[in-house]
């Protein structure tokens, strides 16, 4: 029988980033400290010197194993002398090269003296990241010369151009900010210093074996860039400046950058400035860029002498035994190639996913039609929302996939009306107006079932099929955890989701999933296991997260992942997606059948009914609710205890089941201070916790509940929730608290309370309030949870079909009520309504002027919304 991670474990089973609806809205970098020092307690490796001198750690001899290129050694690397700049000519390098022309070959490396001909810098020289006028709390390192971070200001680098066209190499050269134009003495900082060195280092390598940059299938040749060491990399989430970024020749962001490198002249320590600084650069690489197996930064501390190489995936992180870059030149060669040459898989890229860079269009993944991954809300100050569209003209690069933004449409400014087709007399003449008056978002929401079929934007290969991608639909967040992602896929002419995730535990857990989905077949509502695949990187070698790892370290013992993907079917929508408040609630009454069909007859607990899980599908005759993720389903047991791992999201979680986890983590992890780096210390038992069915109907009672508050109308449409004081807090916003104990004594004082049953009336969305009689009447059934029994499945499903019954049938959807509100304004004279609300359209034809930026986003708004008879559906469910 399966089993949820069984294996004993000392790391904290604390609340990760991956438990939560979305990341916390991260505005410093001292929070992001605390973030990521959570995620990696007892699970930063450090690998020992490896046994023979001369060879690569653990780690890298398996992750550059397939670079089989020749090295060139140090002492055979050469460059003309104007590639060294003449203010980094120290006296050696002055008198060594006395008698040499700018245009000679010199060597790169000075045996005698065993260190670089190029004057690198043993100590900070001043701050190399300048503040940030807007205030942003940017890291510097805590050893840094304050007066020198004056003197440095915002100036920008003049360029001195170096003359390049003699050399064989002279485009490689000539892609490189920091090597076809070199910063001024005056200007000069460590990052472009460094940036330049790495670059010419390149252009000597490819010169004495130019079979190295035939490794790279893509062809494009990757430098190092300093650009981003006084300035944010553009984001949304935090602003971090790294100080070298491996790029192609694009702009530096968090999606497009394939290494990191950090400097220092301070020693390294797994708590130091910069070891929490590339934590938090990690998870940024990961976050952005959710199909790599891992990521890499370097650290080069020490007096800028000691190269360290570090690994994160999904269980953790390496860290390699110190390079000298001086005394140890031939090894940070080696290093430093497969980086920078080797295949795309040196660097963490899954070779069976390519993204077509020309196909790609932003809009297909940053406004996804099918799924878009919910926050807890928007951001709380509405400054910094964004209202304009960003173009889609823009240019696209290889596996630049954003992921952070939602697609949720949010209005900001002034509470909007309610959604209402009646008021004529008060309509606004201003199209932006209109939309505002008319409760609906700017610009309007795309219905997936009018959305026009997307084209490809890469290939997947899962076994020996091959799969379009149509759209990144699912990603979620955190460091440590599942990494799972989910693509909108096609072969042939039938679509295909798959889930891309981390599976932890043995081979048995790993296929849980696979098994409970087999065990569920025939369900309605449950997805369809169409194939599986255990990852392979090499024929027969399935990818396992441990295989990184030289050893397995007692804090270690059951962190461990395998890789798998999932081809499932049918698609569905999110249930924020609902179209009417009708099916809203029909949806959820579906997904209370599945949950008491697995209870009851196939013996089953889903274990994690969440808003991430919960869907609608569009068969081509109406829809229904369905439930996804069956991965922490377990066969039930005798007393209902279950390992703690697999409890199901956060803010979803019922009163016992956080009641348990805060009595039982903090057992753990309170006694003691994060390390983040594994130790020897003795494994804790895995802890048990009572886990019922009437656990998931608490749940899905949240998730409703979610809906009400967080959205204001069909198709996902957000609002702004705005921050309040302690007592009248957002109940989403008390519900993903930052502990488990926290958010249990806010639901705990929720139902206790009776008071607070207004407090839920009072949040619910004025869209939503013919839903709040069935919103009452489940808090009421909600309070008696104590007893297991108490709620039963037959209960919770009468009432439900009682108030959809009560519920109109005939809800206008927002493309009808958008295009009537419209039509009103442009109906002719002697033309009337019929019936229903709709216009007999005639002849009329609505002006391009007017109506050309109100589409639907990623959409098309079409005259056929404002009739009575609908389009046909898009059919996504269509049998094999």
């Amino acid at each position: 029988m399966p089993r949820a991670c069984a294996q004993p474990r000392s790391v904290d089973y604390g609340m990760k980033l991956s438990s939560l609806m979305s990341t916390p809205k991260v505005n410093d970098v001292p929070t992001m400290d605390v973030l990521t020092e959570r995620e990696l307690d007892g699970l930063i490796v450090q690998e020992p010197d490896p046994v023979n001198n001369g060879h690569l750690s653990h780690v890298l001899s398996f992750i550059f194993r397939n670079f089989s290129a020749t090295i060139p050694l140090a002492n055979s690397l050469t460059v003309s002398l104007n590639k060294i700049p003449p203010y980094l000519r120290n006296s050696r390098i002055n008198q060594t090269f006395t008698n040499k022309g700018e245009n000679e070959s010199v060597s790169l490396y000075d045996t005698v003296n065993h260190c670089w001909n190029w004057a690198l810098p043993t100590c900070e020289r001043h701050a190399s990241k300048s503040p940030d006028k807007s205030g942003q709390d940017f890291r510097e390192d805590d050893e840094e010369d304050e007066e020198q971070e004056k003197d440095k200001g915002d100036d920008e680098h003049e360029d001195v151009t170096v003359d390049v066209d003699e050399d064989p190499l002279a485009d490689f050269g000539e892609t490189s900010p920091d090597v076809g134009t070199v910063p001024s003495s005056t200007n000069n900082s460590d990052e472009l210093n460094f940036a330049g060195f790495f670059n010419t280092v390149a252009v000597a390598l490819a010169a004495a074996n130019e079979n190295l940059t035939k490794f790279n299938p893509s062809g494009v040749i990757r430098t190092w860039s300093g650009a981003n060491s006084t300035r944010p990399v553009k984001d949304e989430e935090i602003k971090c400046k790294p100080d070298l970024a491996l790029l192609d020749d694009v702009e530096a962001r968090w999606d497009t950058i394939k290494a990191v490198c950090e400097l220092t002249s301070q020693r390294y320590h797994p708590t130091s400035t910069i070891a929490k600084t590339i934590d938090s650069k990690a998870y940024l690489l990961l976050r952005r860029q959710p199909w790599r197996h891992f990521v890499l930064l370097l650290s080069v501390c020490n007096g800028y002498r000691d190269l360290r190489v570090h690994l994160y995936d999904h269980s953790g992180g390496i860290v390699t035994p110190c390079i000298n870059i001086d005394w140890d030149p031939d090894r940070f060669l080696h290093t430093f190639s497969s980086i920078v040459f080797g295949g795309l898989e040196c660097t963490g890229y899954d070779p069976t996913i390519s993204i077509f860079t020309k196909m790609l269009q932003p809009g297909q993944l940053q406004q996804s039609s099918t799924f878009t991954h919910p926050t807890t809300g928007a951001t709380n100050n509405a400054t910094e929302h964004d209202p304009n569209p960003q173009d889609e003209s823009a240019p696209v690069i290889l596996e630049s996939v954003p992921v952070e933004s939602t697609g949720d449409p949010i209005l900001e400014g002034p509470e909007p009306s309610v959604l209402s087709d009646s008021e004529e007399d008060a309509i606004p003449e201003d199209p932006e107006d209109l939309l505002l008056h008319e409760g609906l978002p700017r610009p309007l929401p795309a219905d997936p079932l009018l959305a026009p079929l997307p084209e490809p934007i890469g290939k997947i290969r899962v076994n020996n099929n091959h799969y379009d991608i149509l759209e990144l639909v699912f990603s979620s967040q955190g460091l440590v955890g599942h990494g799972t992602v989910c693509y909108l896929t096609r072969r042939g002419d039938e679509e295909y989701i798959i889930k891309d995730h981390w599976v932890l535990g043995s081979k048995e857990d790993v296929l849980n999933e696979v098994i409970m989905l087999n065990n569920m077949k025939g369900v309605r509502g449950v997805p369809e296991l169409i194939e599986y695949w255990l990852i392979e990187i090499a024929p027969g070698e399935v990818d396992e997260t441990e295989k990184y790892c030289y050893t397995v370290m007692e804090s270690t013992e059951g962190t461990f992942r395998t890789h798998v993907w999932l081809v499932l079917k049918p698609c569905a929508r999110p249930l924020q997606m609902f179209r009417t408040k009708a099916e809203l609630v029909s949806a959820i009454r579906d997904i209370v059948v599945i949950q008491k069909t697995a209870v009851e007859q196939r013996g089953i607990l889903h274990r994690d009914c969440s808003l991430n899980n919960a869907m609608i599908e569009d068969d081509g005759n109406g829809s229904h609710g369905t439930l996804i993720d069956w991965e922490f389903a377990m066969h039930i047991l005798q007393g209902n205890h279950y390992p703690i791992g697999g409890t199901g999201t956060v803010p979803f979680l019922s009163r016992k089941l956080l009641h348990q986890l805060s009595d039982a983590i903090p057992a753990v992890s309170a006694q003691k201070k994060t390390r983040k780096k594994a130790s020897r210390s003795r494994p804790q038992p895995t802890t048990f916790i009572k886990h019922t069915f009437a656990d998931d109907l608490e749940s899905l009672f949240y998730v409703f509940a979610w809906i009400c508050i967080e959205f204001r109308g069909p198709l996902r449409m957000k609002w702004t929730l705005k921050p309040r004081d302690h007592k009248s807090e957002w109940l989403p916003r008390a519900w993903s608290a930052d502990s488990h104990t926290e958010c249990d004594q806010a639901k705990t004082g929720f139902f206790f309370h009776l008071e607070d049953i207004n407090k839920l009336e009072t949040q619910i969305h004025p869209y939503f309030k013919s839903l709040i009689p069935l919103v009452k009447e489940w808090y009421g059934l909600m309070r008696n949870n104590d007893n297991p029994d108490s709620v039963s499945f037959d209960a919770v499903l009468e009432m439900l079909d009682r108030h959809h019954a009560e519920l109109p049938k005939d809800e206008p959807s927002p493309e009808l009520l958008f295009a009537r509100t419209i039509l009103k304004r442009k109906r002719p004279t002697g033309d009337a309504p019929d019936s229903t609300g709709a216009v007999d359209l005639g002849d009329t034809e609505l002006p391009n002027d007017a109506t050309a930026h109100m589409r639907p986003a990623g959409g098309r708004m079409t005259m056929e919304a404002a009739v009575l008879i609908r389009p046909s559906k898009r059919n996504k469910t269509r049998s094999t």
